[in-house]
């Protein structure tokens, strides 16, 4: 049976021929898949398990500039805001996260046209100290530096309607964020604003999967979860009243909201109290349902679904025979990378380099791998498991 793998990004095509079960399969570059069997230093190896994200170096990859450890504006946000304590009541990663944007949903006093041109977090926050009024951009820049500060990527969103403008109430434009989360091991959309994510089947979603949920299959299968306690709305409870401002009424989540993500622009930079919003670099994923409306004229991803979802933090994994031996080779996309570490068979971890040779032994063998970042964050877990026999 003859099996054809393609790895995108690259012209190459690995053309793997499988033979009858328990027979050696080693491609001829050496390289060790999920259910490879090959020949060990007069053993016999079987790969039986590579859970590894992949590492995507590509023209959506390459335009990101992320703020940086040596940012003193970071350590300043951080530290006068207490954004430690903030979070720290949080049981998991993606629970710290939810905090995060609680604390930036909660800051904000005065809703509407922003009243002054405050640039960045801390700026920003004093304006709000000062009186001031803003609107969803400044929730985003909020929440992006604020998770830069804590060692998590969070990247803003704009969205506009595919259509005409609001139906119910609501904007025709809107800022979000997206964050990678560890822990679920893809981009997560956060909406400050609104103190709410979006899931399916217990899943948080990034952008594009709520826009082909809604658009496409009608948005029934959407949880809405509302703040820090995670109430769950569904399409049919809009409205969902938030909040009420002096002088602009009901901050709500309406009943056609999710129709601003007909054009979603993914802005490609994470240092806006530096840099401001990179919108020279932005690409846009719409279709058909926007054709009659004009906006922004950007690039537009071939793959909406995964072009701009390329994974970071990860230890990307590859094994290899070289001599009778398993040789692991690591890539990453990890912003202010600390180190990679690895630990054989449940044992302690070490710091690694960006190659590994891997001790295996007769019977069960496996092997962890993650990132570190400066700021102490761990990546998602890599998993490769080898079985030796005779």
């Amino acid at each position: 049976m003859g099996k054809v793998r393609r790895t995108f990004g690259t012209s190459v095509v690995l053309l793997l021929t499988v033979v009858l079960a328990g027979a050696i399969q080693v491609p001829a570059d050496g390289t060790l898949k999920e259910g490879v069997t090959f020949k060990l230093d007069g053993l016999v190896g079987t790969v039986t398990k590579l859970d590894t994200l992949p590492y995507v170096d590509s023209e959506y990859s390459r335009r990101f500039k992320f703020d940086s450890y040596d940012n003193p504006k970071l350590r300043e946000l951080r530290a006068r805001y207490h954004l430690d304590q903030i979070v720290a009541p949080g049981k998991d990663e993606f629970d710290r996260q939810v905090l995060l944007m609680h604390w930036t949903h909660q800051q904000f006093k005065k809703f509407g046209q922003p009243s002054t041109n405050a640039h960045g977090a801390l700026e920003i926050l004093q304006a709000i100290h000062d009186g001031h009024t803003f609107f969803c951009s400044q929730y985003a820049q909020l929440l992006v530096s604020a998770a830069a500060s804590l060692g998590w990527v969070d990247r803003p969103l704009a969205l506009r309607r595919h259509q005409g403008v609001a139906k119910v109430g609501g904007s025709t434009e809107h800022s979000v964020t997206e964050i990678w989360s560890n822990q679920h091991r893809k981009w997560v959309m956060l909406d400050p604003t609104s103190d709410f994510y979006l899931e399916k089947n217990g899943m948080p979603l990034n952008a594009y999967e709520i826009r082909q949920e809604w658009f496409y299959h009608y948005g029934t299968n959407l949880v809405f979860v509302v703040g820090p306690e995670r109430k769950r709305y569904r399409k049919s409870d809009l409205p969902i009243v938030l909040r009420h401002f002096a002088g602009f009424g009901d901050l709500a989540i309406h009943p056609d909201e999710l129709d601003k993500y007909g054009f979603t622009a993914y802005i490609p930079n994470t240092d806006l109290m530096d840099s401001g919003f990179d919108y020279g670099g932005m690409f846009i994923v719409k279709d058909q349902l926007c054709d009659g409306t004009k906006w922004h004229v950007r690039d537009v991803p071939t793959n909406p679904a995964t072009d701009p979802y390329f994974p970071i933090g990860q230890a990307s994994v590859s094994l290899s025979v070289e001599e009778g031996k398993i040789r692991v080779a690591l890539k990453t996309l990890t912003p202010n990378l600390k180190q990679f570490e690895h630990r054989f068979d449940d044992g302690e971890w070490k710091a690694a380099v960006g190659s590994i040779e891997w001790p295996v032994h007769f019977g069960t063998n496996r092997l962890e791998v993650r990132t570190m970042n400066r700021f102490g964050v761990l990546g998602p877990l890599s998993v490769a498991e080898v079985e030796v026999r005779e």
